[in-house]
């Protein structure tokens, strides 16, 4: 088994732990997710007021995941990137790198 193959199997392993204790979570918490006629934005405004600490850290998560796929995959520095995208958005950084790769 080479270098590649058990990295894929940790990391399926790993997202199979998550999703199993996702739903654990979800199966003993006692209460039943009910939209009670709310819109999108509702959800979001209700998230932001009770837990915004949670949404910034899932904001950030996903912004470290983003600069990490960039690193690996265009070559670009880490501490950099994760910055912009923190401070822009995760998006703003596909389009800089859109950019840069139409004036090569």
């Amino acid at each position: 088994m080479n270098l590649e193959q058990k990295d894929k199997t940790l990391s399926g392993i790993i997202i199979l732990l998550t999703l199993a204790m996702v739903f654990y979570v979800f199966s003993y918490s006692g209460t039943s997710f009910d939209l009670e006629g709310r819109t999108i934005k509702d959800l979001i405004s209700f998230i932001i007021e009770k837990y915004l600490d949670f949404a910034i850290i899932g904001y950030v998560f996903i912004c470290f995941q983003l600069a990490g796929f960039v690193e690996l995959k265009y070559k670009q520095d880490f501490i950099t990137v994760s910055l912009l995208s923190i401070l822009l958005t995760p998006f703003s950084i596909l389009f800089i790198l859109q950019n840069e790769n139409d004036e090569d």
